[in-house]
C-alpha cells in the first residue's frame, strides 16, 4: 500500500481551515478575541523580551527531548510572537539540542534495550547510513519516513558521532523550521474572518505539507538518497 503521509497532512491542514472559517462564520469563536488576546500575550512578551526568549527556547527543549505532540504548535506560535530570526534561533537551536539529548540518552542509558526493541528499525538505519553516509540523517530530517524520536534514538544506537549527528540534524532541520516560522508570521497579521483565506497564509501552510516530497524527489533525482 501506498503510504500517504504528507498527503494526509496537506489535506488536515485544509480541513483545518475550512473548521476555522466556519466556527468563526458563525460566531462560535471570534476573531475579535482571538485578536484582542494576542495583542495581550504580544505585549507582555515584548515588555521582558529577553526573558520570555530563554522561556520559550528551553520549552521548546524540553518539548524536543520527550517528543510531546505539540511542536508544530509551538512553532507556529513562536513564529507568530517573536521576530523572524528570533523565532528561528529559538527552534533551530531548541530543537537540535532536545534531538542530542534523545540521542546521548538512547546511546549512554538505553543502548542494549533499544537494540532490542527497535532490531528492525536500526537495521534500515543502518544500512541506508552504510549507503548514503550523513545523506541519509539529512534526508530523515527533511522527510518524516521516521517519527521525530525515532530518529533520535535509532541514530543514538548507531555508529554515527554525536557532534555530526549535532550538526546534519540544525541544516537539515532548518528549511522546514523557515516554513513553520514563516506561516506563523502570517497568521499573526490576521485581523478578520477573510484573512483567513489570505493566499499567502494558505500558500505557507501549504508548503508545509508539500515540502517534504518535494525534497524526497530532488534527492532521489540527485542521487544523494538510493530508492
Amino acid at each position: 500500500m501506498k503510504k500517504l503521509g504528507p498527503q494526509i497532512f496537506v489535506l488536515f491542514i485544509f480541513i483545518t481551515l475550512i473548521a476555522s472559517g466556519t466556527i468563526i462564520y458563525f460566531d462560535i469563536f471570534s476573531i475579535q478575541d482571538f485578536k484582542a488576546n494576542f495583542k495581550l500575550i504580544e505585549k507582555e512578551i515584548n515588555s521582558h523580551y529577553n526573558y520570555y526568549l530563554l522561556f520559550f527556547l528551553i520549552l521548546y527543549y524540553l518539548v524536543a527531548t520527550f517528543s510531546l505532540p505539540f511542536a508544530a504548535l509551538l512553532s507556529l506560535s513562536v513564529g507568530a510572537l517573536f521576530s523572524f530570526f528570533d523565532a528561528i534561533f529559538i527552534i533551530s537551536l531548541g530543537s537540535t539540542l532536545g534531538a542530542l539529548s534523545s540521542f546521548l540518552i538512547a546511546r549512554y542509558a538505553l543502548k542494549s534495550f533499544l537494540e532490542k526493541k527497535f532490531y528492525a528499525q536500526l537495521s534500515k538505519i543502518n544500512t541506508g547510513i552504510k549507503e548514503n553516509g550523513s545523506y541519509y540523517l539529512f534526508f530523515l530530517r527533511m522527510v518524516p519516513v521516521f517519527p521525530f524520536f525515532v530518529i533520535n534514538i535509532l541514530f543514538g544506537i548507531s555508529k554515527m558521532p554525536a557532534i555530526k549527528f549535532f550538526i546534519i540534524s540544525f541544516i537539515g532541520m532548518l528549511p522546514g523550521i523557515l516554513l513553520y516560522v514563516n506561516a506563523g508570521s502570517q497568521i499573526s497579521k490576521i485581523n478578520s474572518v477573510s484573512e483567513i483565506y489570505n493566499l499567502s497564509i494558505i500558500l505557507s501552510i501549504f508548503i508545509i505539507g508539500i515540502f517534504p516530497m518535494v525534497v524526497k524527489k530532488m534527492l532521489y533525482s540527485l542521487k544523494l538518497i538510493k530508492k
